[in-house]
């Protein structure tokens, strides 16, 4: 084991598992919305971000792009917002930071636009509209 590759769980893994596991969409994919063309996206990485200086492998990763936002040249969108976090539970509040962050840019009103989810069979599927902090 490298220790630069690890699952959704933070367990490490070969390089080629981690290469099957980052091609199936649904489990990269940790939650997804659209909020007035805005996508707010968090994901699983599966390479440590922390690049072994963290105390935990940094594997997740939340970014918000703006509408009309498309690949430039070299595939790559400008992101407006970006957070990376250890562990699923810790993406799952970060997911619900950025939305806070969101509304907070756009105004109260934006969560009544809120588009999704978009990851059939995530956690995300119970989300139930509000922020973290106001439950």
């Amino acid at each position: 084991m490298s220790g630069l590759y690890y699952d959704r769980q933070g367990k490490p893994m070969e390089m080629v598992d981690w290469a099957a596991k980052h091609s199936d969409f649904d489990y990269k994919v940790v939650a997804q919305h659209w909020v007035r063309g805005w996508m707010v996206s968090t994901v699983w990485l599966g390479i440590d971000h922390g690049f072994g200086m963290s105390a935990a492998p940094i594997l997740f990763e939340t970014m918000i792009f703006p509408p009309g936002d498309e690949a430039g040249d070299h595939g790559i969108m400008s992101e407006e917002y970006c957070d990376r976090y250890p562990t699923e539970a810790a993406a799952h509040a970060g997911h619900d930071r950025a939305l806070s962050w969101l509304r907070e840019k756009l105004g109260d009103d934006a969560l009544a636009d809120v588009v999704g989810p978009l990851v059939p069979g995530s956690s995300d599927s119970e989300w139930d509209g509000t922020i973290e902090g106001e439950r």
